[in-house]
């Protein structure tokens, strides 16, 4: 922001405002955006009519986003820009450890790559793709998440950075940069629902993310549409995760072609139009839109996005989708309710959506002001 839009915001004096950024700017924690040869003044202070920024001596904060097939690590500025990432693949079986140390690895990596001295890493927001503790790291998935058990993300990334750790379900996480990814006006109330390898649900409400108590909202894969149906690995019956899961549509799809397609095979086949496949999308499309018709009852969203690898078949499955909630959904919700497919992001719009989330942690903020004077955190 410029110095008069500093004011504003904060309902201050401009002239607070210039002593305040006068003494940042001494104190190198601020700097201006651009710095050019019109815009500078005689004692290269930045003028007024300049945008300021956080500057990289106050720190920097990363992201690690553990998805089913790569893990994405960044750094970026502790104001939200993003510095560098990088995509890591791995295999969809590899384990929560596994997973962790090369994260560990590549963010060493990129620390080691800025100029020297390295600023201090204020923070990393972390998002592993299965039900996490977000306060304590403890992976509380049971059997649907053998690959993390037995491991504290919290505790492997603090003590592989030594930094403060911020968890969020990659589902949550995945909401948060649609969210971010969108164009004004802007929905009050966004639902994200990812169906992959899981299916899982995300909600951001005027512009947060909405965790629950534990870090557990929005397992929707394991809400039972069919109290007679098959048994999950969860232990209960009729789990939407038993029709609209990856596996089970990848499954279904090769015994009906007699092939050993991969899922993107079976996608293309859908969208090609063979009835056969067809059918199977169709099927857990249906499943999710009977799942999420109570879900509307409870959350009331203005707009659904649909995203995850299964999205990949567009109508195929968006419209028996549509069709299954909408068929008996309430007036209030359904009649100016959007369902959508989600965008695709870049690994770097992925990254810039964990420094937002991680700027909005209150104890991370509280962090970053006491590493410089201590006595600013109870006022600030």
């Amino acid at each position: 922001m410029h110095r008069a839009e500093l004011a504003r915001h904060l309902q201050t004096s401009r002239a607070t405002i210039t002593n305040t950024i006068t003494t940042l700017l001494e104190q190198g924690l601020v700097e201006p955006e651009t710095l050019t040869s019109d815009t500078a003044t005689g004692d290269g202070k930045a003028p007024l009519k300049e945008k300021l920024v956080l500057a990289r001596r106050a720190g920097i904060i990363g992201a690690a986003i553990h998805q089913d097939d790569s893990t994405i690590v960044g750094l970026g500025e502790v104001d939200g820009r993003v510095i560098s990432t990088r995509a890591l693949p791995c295999s969809p079986d590899a384990t929560g450890p596994e997973r962790i140390s090369t994260a560990l690895t590549a963010l060493r990596e990129l620390l080691d790559e800025l100029p020297a001295p390295h600023p201090p890493l204020h923070g990393l927001h972390v998002a592993p793709n299965t039900l996490v503790n977000r306060y304590t790291g403890e992976v509380l998935g049971g059997a649907t998440s053998t690959r993390w058990s037995k491991v504290n993300i919290r505790d492997e990334y603090e003590e592989g950075l030594g930094t403060a750790v911020v968890l969020e379900n990659l589902a949550r996480h995945a909401a948060y940069a649609q969210y971010g990814a969108l164009e004004s006006p802007l929905p009050r109330n966004l639902l994200h629902v990812s169906l992959s390898f899981g299916v899982a649900l995300g909600q951001v409400l005027d512009g947060r993310i909405i965790s629950g108590a534990h870090g557990g909202a929005g397992e929707l894969g394991h809400v039972s549409i069919d109290s007679n149906g098959p048994i999950c690995r969860c232990s209960h019956r009729g789990c939407l995760f038993n029709y609209a899961g990856a596996d089970n549509v990848l499954e279904e799809s090769r015994i009906v072609t007699g092939t050993a397609l991969s899922l993107d095979e079976a996608i293309d086949l859908a969208l090609a139009g063979d009835d056969r496949v067809v059918s199977i999308f169709s099927r857990a499309g249906a499943a999710v839109g009977m799942a999420l018709n109570p879900v509307c009852n409870l959350l009331d969203p203005d707009l659904i996005l649909i995203g995850g690898r299964l999205a990949r078949a567009g109508d195929v499955i968006l419209d028996p989708l549509r069709d299954a909630l909408f068929r008996s959904a309430l007036p209030l919700f359904g009649r100016d309710l959007r369902i959508e497919p989600a965008a695709t992001l870049t690994d770097q719009a992925l990254v810039h959506a964990s420094l937002r989330a991680l700027r909005l942690d209150v104890d991370l903020a509280a962090a970053v002001l006491a590493a410089h004077d201590p006595a600013t955190v109870d006022a600030s």
